[in-house]
């Protein structure tokens, strides 16, 4: 297979006179990894929806030519994957998936087994979607196409709920893939370990140019660059925010987390790591009540048990890893009215407001549906909604997945000004460290079920 993927003079927009997607000319070569690389919005999602075929068949206005080698299975893992699961457990997905595809009884077992195993997600395979963490859907996904055998596969943002590990594990995944003959389309941001797999990177914020040999080693080495994110051991007199005693969190029968003792520290920026899986968004949903746990919190010197849901959301705001779990209205513009008008931070008048949403490259989309912008353009506008509110504290799960580092670099911008205005406690679950350490004041790591401080001692202690 050495035909490539050919565009000519193609638009796209999901309103007839509004082009989102604008490529005179591309070819994409088969049988090697090609990625979109471009800032949050400028198409590499919708882009892969087409050569998939979702677009426009399931939305939006297509003109132009795309051609696909003849006789090409395809395959696509979505940015969101909880969107394309069909039953309940990594092990029926599997089996459903290759059902469709006619394979014989006989054979499915095994295939499943096979696809479990060599995305190392075999003690997965029974286990509710629901139950599992973001980065944990990602490798099901992934199984599941490894099971379909497909020729072309295609993967938006693969990577970003990942821990390094595991993202290292898939990168080896996708090379022997590659050895294998398969062609693979990457939408990412985040180049960091792609190196080995020697990639052909499509430039979207120019023109939608292949990028030279000399220009991929110079883009990929800087993302190669280490991401230990400076932070020093809090001192034991600063004031709590959260308190834990003999804090307990299971997930089923499984035990998380189990800590004797832990305070986070009030108005300080608190990064949250740890494997994909070990029970950082479950630490979360505890913390607002969502899910029990065993032990004592308290939350501002106050049992959290004596919270009621009112006060509760008035004193802490979750923003959720999956974006479209926080939408209340339809438009863009709607949300940020909404936000204003219960909102409680002093920061924010509608001149602010103004400022804030063209920094971050929304100004242009309040009229649109929110679930028609990208993920990139959904996590901006999460995240200032949130901002917006002024709890006093903030829980933020993978606020900057699937976002650019001059995205990353705004919010971060807006986060300090809200900060000087009213400080905040704000608690940040990230795979993404890069871009992070003007931000980050402690760092919490959650290994062995116990939650600790990372870093160096103060000066002070």
């Amino acid at each position: 297979m050495t035909t490539p993927i050919t565009i000519e003079s193609l638009q796209f927009g999901y309103q007839k006179k509004q082009t989102i997607l604008n490529i005179p000319q591309l070819s994409i070569p088969t049988n090697q990894l090609t990625i979109f690389y471009g800032e949050s919005g400028c198409g590499k999602s919708t882009l892969l929806r087409i050569i998939a075929g979702l677009l426009p068949k399931y939305g939006g206005h297509l003109s132009g030519t795309i051609n696909l080698p003849d006789h090409l299975t395809c395959a696509m893992m979505f940015q969101d994957p909880a969107l394309q699961f069909a039953l309940d457990t990594p092990r029926h997905e599997i089996e459903f998936a290759l059902e469709n595809q006619q394979v014989s009884a006989q054979r499915i077992p095994q295939l499943t087994q096979q696809a479990l195993e060599e995305i190392g997600i075999l003690h997965l395979a029974d286990r509710h979607f629901t139950t599992l963490s973001g980065g944990e859907q990602q490798r099901a996904s992934l199984a599941v196409i490894i099971a379909m055998n497909p020729q072309i596969i295609l993967l938006d943002e693969p990577f970003a709920s990942l821990d390094l590990h595991n993202r290292t594990l898939i990168i080896q995944q996708l090379k022997k893939l590659l050895q294998t003959g398969k062609t693979i389309i990457i939408a990412d941001h985040d180049l960091a370990a792609y190196d080995s797999l020697h990639p052909l990177i499509i430039d979207f914020n120019n023109h939608f140019q292949p990028l030279s040999l000399a220009a991929t080693q110079k883009l990929l080495d800087r993302f190669n660059q280490p991401n230990n994110v400076p932070a020093i051991l809090p001192q034991s007199t600063d004031p709590a925010a959260i308190s834990l005693h003999n804090f307990t969190l299971r997930r089923q029968n499984q035990l998380l987390i189990q800590q004797p003792e832990l305070t986070i520290y009030k108005n300080k920026v608190t990064l949250l790591t740890g494997e994909s899986g070990s029970g950082k968004s479950s630490f979360f949903k505890a913390l607002t009540k969502i899910i029990p746990f065993d032990g004592t919190v308290q939350l501002f010197d106050r049992p959290l048990k004596n919270y009621s849901s009112h006060l509760l959301g008035q004193t802490l705001g979750l923003v959720f890893q999956n974006a479209n779990d926080q939408f209340l209205k339809v438009t863009v513009q709607e949300e940020l009215e909404l936000s204003l008008k219960n909102g409680q931070h002093p920061y924010f008048n509608r001149s602010r407001l103004a400022d804030a949403i063209t920094k971050l490259g929304l100004q242009h989309l309040t009229n649109q549906v929110v679930y028609s912008l990208s993920g990139g353009q959904k996590k901006k506008l999460q995240l200032l909604v949130m901002l917006m509110m002024g709890q006093s504290l903030l829980l933020l799960d993978e606020p900057f997945s699937g976002l650019d580092q001059q995205s990353i670099a705004n919010l971060i911008d807006l986060i300090h000004n809200c900060q000087q205005v009213l400080p905040q406690t704000i608690l940040i679950i990230s795979h993404q460290l890069t871009g992070l350490d003007s931000l980050i004041d402690y760092h919490l790591n959650l290994s062995g079920r116990q939650l600790s401080y990372q870093g160096r001692a103060s000066h002070e202690s």
